[in-house]
C-alpha cells in the first residue's frame, strides 16, 4: 500500500513539473507580447521586476486552464486525491518560481507581489475546480 502512495507523489510531481514546464512557455509568449522590442539584458532589476510581474498577471488564467486540463489527463478519481494533488503542484510552483527568481534577481518584488500569490492560487484550483465539476467521491 505504501509502494502506491510513493506512486502517485510520483506522478503528482512529474505533472507538476509538466504545468511548471507548460507555464515557462506561456509565460515565454507573454512576455514577447509585452516586452515589444525592449532589450531585456538592458534593463535594470526594478524595470525587469515589474515586467516579470506583468507577465505573471498575464498567465493567471493560462495557469488555471492548464491545471484545469492537466487534472484531466491526471484522471483524477476522488476529491481527496484532488486536494492532494493541488497542494504538490502549488507547492512545486512556489518553490520553482522562488528559485527561478532569485536567480534573475528579483526575488523580492515576486515574493512582493500579489499576482504571484494569484497565480498559485490559480494553479491550486484546478484540480479542485475539476473534481467539483466530475463530481467526484470522497475518500470513504
Amino acid at each position: 500500500m505504501e509502494n502506491w502512495k510513493a506512486v502517485e507523489l510520483v506522478k503528482d510531481i512529474l505533472f507538476g513539473l509538466g504545468l511548471y514546464a507548460l507555464l515557462t512557455v506561456v509565460g515565454l509568449f507573454v512576455s514577447m507580447a509585452i516586452s515589444g522590442s525592449s532589450d531585456m539584458l538592458l534593463l535594470n532589476d526594478e524595470v525587469r521586476g515589474e515586467m516579470a510581474m506583468q507577465t505573471i498577471a498575464w498567465m493567471i488564467v493560462p495557469a488555471f486552464l492548464l491545471s484545469l486540463g492537466l487534472s484531466w489527463l491526471r484522471r483524477i478519481r476522488m476529491k481527496n486525491a484532488a486536494l492532494r494533488i493541488s497542494i504538490v503542484w502549488a507547492v512545486l510552483m512556489l518553490f520553482l518560481y522562488s528559485v527561478a527568481a532569485l536567480w534573475s534577481g528579483i526575488f523580492t518584488v515576486l515574493i512582493a507581489s500579489v499576482s504571484f500569490y494569484l497565480l498559485l492560487a490559480a494553479v491550486f484550483l484546478g484540480p479542485i475546480v475539476y473534481a467539483f465539476m466530475k463530481k467526484l467521491p470522497a475518500w470513504k
